[in-house]
């Protein structure tokens, strides 16, 4: 990059790493009631489409929340609100007043602008804000990180198929397990096998890759038959294992399923002159349930900055993890305010 270009990416809803409270529905086939929980919705016609484009997660419950963690400079959220809900937001720990959206109906598909952060690692909590009328809903689409403006950018990929990843443990009974699967035609960078994916349905199999970067994303379709799984970067370096669950209720299957996501990674040169190389194992938690891989994603970058130019890791930790992101083109939001359409009249039905 020549000039500075803007660097940014989206979260999608339907990522199993950003944290909903209380958990969501998971009855598939069952109408969910956004009045008791979050309700995740997918709005594609029929149960072959993909829902990467087509999901939403809606509630009408009085202090639902949701969290996400990420490295950048700002966040804009997108979704929907109806009848008086609104909601309150912080970001580490620091309330945010300015940039709300409070408008409703179609108007209000930006939700919450923010921008003028420092280019570290932060943390988000929304919480919904019930108005007087019980059928008001909040419905979250995706939301927009904002990293800061690049003065450098690469990119690197590790493809299923790749002798980069290491499958395990090695057992005949792990390696044999590992399958290749027909893809679901899903975006990928080049790079990457679009048509087919790795999957494995025993308890304990795992995969292993070392990888240069400071920031990781972990791609693999989720779909109702996946399930729990366990992520572990650098060893173990940042606690325990983070653990995740990419079951979705809904018979459409989210194709580029963004898994697990680490952003502000060390970029430290070590005494041997190269960059510190990072590791991470992903285990499958639960037998008889899918653990998918289609491709691990690497970001290097450098960031301009008031006191001039940062790389992309932390300036706080040198090993740092946020394992929660999703990125899609959040084409969607049509369909998630028809699914608010639908479960409006619904509510309006049962009151």
């Amino acid at each position: 990059m020549a000039n500075p270009q803007p660097l940014n990416f989206t979260i999608d809803d339907s990522s199993p790493v950003i944290r909903y409270t209380p958990n969501p529905t998971f009855a598939v086939n069952i109408f969910p009631d956004p009045l008791l929980n979050w309700s995740p919705v997918c709005g594609a016609i029929d149960a072959s489409e993909r829902c990467d484009d087509h999901s939403a997660h809606v509630t009408g419950l009085d202090g639902a929340k949701f969290a996400l963690s990420f490295f950048g400079t700002g966040i804009n959220l997108f979704g929907n609100l109806t009848l008086g809900t609104t909601f309150s937001m912080n970001i580490d720990g620091n309330t945010v007043s300015n940039g709300l959206s409070r408008g409703e109906g179609a108007d209000s598909q930006i939700l919450a602008k923010v921008s003028g952060l420092s280019p570290a690692l932060h943390t988000l909590i929304l919480t919904v804000k019930k108005g007087e009328d019980i059928r008001g809903l909040f419905t979250f689409d995706y939301a927009q990180v904002l990293v800061g403006n690049a003065t450098s950018f690469n990119r690197t990929v590790i493809d299923a198929f790749s002798d980069q990843l290491r499958l395990g443990p090695a057992e005949p009974r792990y390696l044999e397990s590992w399958n290749r699967y027909g893809g679901y035609n899903a975006s990928v960078p080049d790079g990457v096998n679009f048509s087919s994916f790795r999957a494995t349905d025993l308890v304990g199999a795992n995969v292993y890759a070392s990888f240069k970067g400071s920031t990781l994303f972990y791609y693999g379709p989720c779909y109702t038959a996946s399930h729990a799984y366990t992520v572990s970067l650098d060893g173990g370096a940042n606690s325990q294992p983070v653990q995740l669950n990419a079951s979705v209720p809904f018979t459409q299957v989210v194709a580029r399923c963004l898994r697990y996501y680490s952003g502000g990674l060390s970029t430290q040169i070590s005494d041997s002159g190269s960059q510190i190389e990072h590791e991470i194992l992903i285990t499958n938690s639960q037998d008889k349930k899918w653990l998918t891989i289609h491709w691990l994603e690497m970001w290097d970058f450098q960031l301009v900055e008031s006191t001039g130019i940062s790389t992309g890791a932390s300036p706080s930790s040198a090993i740092t993890r946020i394992p929660h992101l999703y990125s899609t083109d959040g084409g969607g939001i049509a369909a998630l305010l028809a699914l608010t359409t639908v479960l409006y009249s619904i509510i309006c039905h049962l009151f």
